[in-house]
């Protein structure tokens, strides 16, 4: 019973998390009674008192998720009820019940994420539901921790691998879940958003959780500072928080040098949200997703699972574009009754840059970044209020999103058309794929430069490559001075790496394996769509043979394992006895074999008891020397008996 309970808890823990508020005391109290009626050998509740809980129960329900029927409420009432059983598991019967609905219990988990880590955690929890049911069905002893019995439990499980490889390749799969897609609710990573303010960015590198992998096919960018991965474009400043505003469709890109396209394939986690990444410029968009005017990628529909999709990317210095009057005034616009210092220092540097190209206003604001003083920090103090003074005369240490924002501001008050981008730059080389994490998130900004209104080019432009070169060359984890949180280590980091490239194989081979990619398999196998039939036979073909296989690997396993001597002792039986009697021999001892041979054989006598002497001292004797000779020595007695008795 304690096992059942365990198999329980182990098996409702990783839901905890998105379940009502009152189930986490509901189950602390349900399965602290029930150890402490196992303990005392309680008996069965009243029956009133557990149809009033059960009813409350009920109503708890109804009032934290409603009336509807759907996923969650489904979940909900499932692990609610397998706790409750507990209270009234005094049988037999109702504890294969409780058993079984661990197994429910721990696949409801996969509605909401298959991720690798998940997988380790529940194959535990079906080791000791299985523990469990053994232990119900095999009249175990009353050990509560006895190895033998838990290896006997990890044989019955290793069984089933096969099987399931069999049902997993050659089951048939739905062109989309029946549940619908996971969600992200505890295991996604909300990661770049649509807006920016003071310490977003910062929070994000502080997590080295995966935000996409890249593949890329053939030629692979060798700069770090090429690997600038476009997301949310934002134009719109309020004076504390950046955000987005819509954009249009943007046409494909027509003039570039072929050279300089990247074809890649991107394995994205889910955020949640809507945008999508890729590296500066897409070239054109794909199925499934926009590529907006902005050079940023959207997905009609969120992304609340791992997402994957091919990309080329061409890499320019300029992106030539066209805007419209209202645009550019968006890209013109700041928030005039803010930040009087800085608006004097541009007023000032406008004066004596008269009749300059654009590009002079934005060396001199690179200029004053590296010669004033400012550093990267992923520590920033907090600012408020006139936020670009206080961040260009007071603090200036600030994150990349500081940079990227208070350069935008001082080209707008300059009336130069600017905008700020978020993203990722950078990412580990992890041999076969390119790591980005949230650690890598990062913010730029681009400037448009104008021929004539409305018509020009975007360049971007990164003020953290004046304060901070180190970091876009090298990485995000080249500015560590020291550790971010308590578990920063280094090792830690590079253990996390390690697991990824798992991780990816398991994505790659196991959680990406759907209806086309089965399809494919079918196709190579010889199989066309239609061909049900013929694909469930080779599949109850394998099941066949899978049983065959297993059921003999039972049966010699269920074998008597004999040691040396007593091998030695069943080829004495199989010498000196002929084939009727050998039963009746095998279960005497050798001292009564020898006499009766001796009787019957006199001429064997002397070898007879020879082997006899032999026998007993190798097998029974005080600590035998050299368990070889003594084996060597009985087997030539042995050959010497069979040639003996020939004659």
């Amino acid at each position: 019973m304690l096992w059942l309970i365990l198999a329980v808890l182990v098996a409702v823990m990783p839901q905890i998390h998105r379940l009502p508020f009152w189930f986490l005391p509901m189950a602390v109290l349900v399965i602290s009674y029930r150890v402490y009626a196992q303990i005392h050998l309680m008996k069965k509740g009243h029956a009133l008192v557990l149809n009033l809980l059960a009813f409350a129960v009920v109503v708890f329900l109804m009032y934290s998720q409603g009336f509807g029927v759907s996923r969650e409420v489904s979940v909900s009432i499932l692990l609610t009820m397998t706790v409750l059983k507990l209270l009234e598991t005094y049988r037999k019967r109702d504890a294969y019940l409780v058993a079984m609905l661990c197994y429910f219990v721990i696949m409801t988990r996969f509605l909401y994420s298959q991720d690798l880590l998940l997988l380790f955690y529940l194959l535990l929890s079906v080791f000791v539901s299985t523990h469990a049911l053994s232990l119900l069905q095999f009249e175990r002893n009353a050990v509560w921790f006895d190895k033998k019995h838990m290896k006997s439990t990890a044989g019955l499980m290793a069984t089933a691998v096969p099987f399931a490889v069999v049902f997993f390749l050659f089951f048939p799969r739905l062109g989309s879940p029946i549940w619908g897609s996971p969600d992200i609710f505890g295991e996604g990573k909300t990661g770049i958003s649509d807006s920016m303010s003071p310490g977003s960015i910062v929070q994000l590198f502080m997590d080295d959780s995966p935000a996409f992998r890249v593949t890329f096919e053939g030629k692979v960018p060798l700069a770090g500072e090429d690997l600038y991965w476009r997301g949310p474009v934002l134009t719109h400043y309020d004076g504390q928080t950046w955000t987005r505003q819509k954009a249009r469709v943007r046409p494909p890109i027509t003039d570039y040098d072929p050279e300089l396209v990247y074809s890649y394939q991107i394995e994205q986690e889910a955020t949640g949200q809507h945008f999508m990444f890729g590296l500066d410029y897409v070239l054109q968009g794909f199925t499934g997703a926009f590529l907006l005017s902005d050079s940023s990628m959207y997905s009609p529909t969120k992304i609340n699972q791992i997402k994957h999709y091919d990309v080329k990317s061409v890499l320019l210095d300029a992106l030539h574009q066209k805007i419209s009057a209202t645009e550019r005034q968006r890209l013109l616009d700041f928030p005039a009754h803010m930040n009087p210092a800085s608006q004097t220092m541009i007023q000032e540097w406008q004066q004596s840059l008269q009749g300059a190209p654009p590009q002079a206003m934005v060396n001199k604001a690179l200029q004053h970044f590296h010669q004033q003083g400012f550093f990267y920090s992923y520590t920033p103090p907090p600012l408020s209020g006139d936020v670009i003074d206080q961040f260009l005369f007071q603090s200036k240490r600030g994150f990349c999103e500081h940079y990227a924002s208070t350069f935008v501001i001082m080209m707008r008050m300059a009336g130069i058309p600017a905008r700020v981008v978020t993203g990722y730059q950078g990412g580990v080389d992890m041999g076969d794929y390119l790591l980005v994490k949230q650690s890598d998130a990062h913010a730029w900004a681009e400037v448009f430069y104008e021929s004539e209104p409305g018509v020009g080019a975007w360049h971007r432009v990164d003020p953290t490559s004046v304060v901070s070169p180190e970091r876009l060359a090298t990485g995000s984890q080249s500015i560590i001075e020291q550790r971010r949180h308590w578990f920063d280590f280094e090792w830690l980091r590079d253990m996390r790496e390690d697991m990824d490239t798992m991780r990816y194989q398991w994505n790659r081979w196991v959680r990406d394996f759907n209806v086309s990619k089965q399809q494919a398999m079918f196709e190579l196998m010889g199989f066309e769509h239609h061909e049900g039939t013929q694909i469930a036979l080779v599949m109850a073909s394998l099941i066949l043979l899978l049983s065959l296989l297993v059921a003999l690997w039972f049966w010699y396993r269920g074998r008597p394992q004999l040691n040396p001597y007593q091998q030695i002792y069943r080829q004495y039986i199989h010498i000196m006895w002929p084939k009727i009697e050998r039963e009746s021999a095998s279960q005497r001892g050798i001292q009564a074999n020898t006499r009766l041979l001796v009787k019957a054989q006199p001429q064997l006598a002397a070898l007879l008891l020879q082997f006899e002497r032999l026998y007993l001292r190798a097998r029974f004797g005080q600590q035998p020397q050299n368990q070889a000779a003594y084996q060597k020595q009985l087997g030539r007695l042995l050959q010497a008996i069979k040639q003996r008795k020939a004659l």
